[in-house]
Formats: structure tokens, C-alpha cells, sequence
């Protein structure tokens, strides 16, 4: 039979449901503030990426106009 020993024993080795519970709600909640984070800076990443093609298409058709005459 399991006795109060027995009990004590596998709390120390095991991580009871309540103590799970707590680092899981604190991780969901670290996870959060992550995910806003990376949404901000994939915004940013999104408009830098536009901005460069911009300015990658310019110099593009200003050599090419210099090339080809002009």
C-alpha cells in the first residue's frame, strides 16, 4: 500500500499539477509579450523590405537609362 512516505518521495520527484499549471500560465504569458514583439518587428521588416525595392528599382532604371542612352 502507499503510505505518506511513499507520497513525499514521488513530490519530490515528480512536479505536481498545480506547480505545472503555474509554469505554464507563466510561459503563456512570457509567450505573449514575445508575440506582440515579433509582430512590430515584422511590420517593420515588411516596410524596410518595400522601401529597398523602391530604391533598388530606381538605381535599376537609372542605369539602365544610362546605358541605353538618354
Amino acid at each position: 500500500m502507499i503510505d505518506n512516505e511513499d507520497i513525499t518521495r514521488l513530490k519530490e520527484i515528480f512536479v505536481t499539477r498545480q506547480e505545472c499549471d503555474s509554469d505554464m500560465s507563466s510561459m503563456a504569458d512570457k509567450m505573449s509579450k514575445t508575440d506582440a514583439r515579433l509582430a512590430v518587428i515584422e511590420y517593420q521588416q515588411k516596410l524596410n523590405n518595400w522601401l529597398t525595392a523602391a530604391i533598388a528599382s530606381g538605381i535599376v532604371a537609372l542605369v539602365i537609362k544610362t546605358y541605353f542612352g538618354g
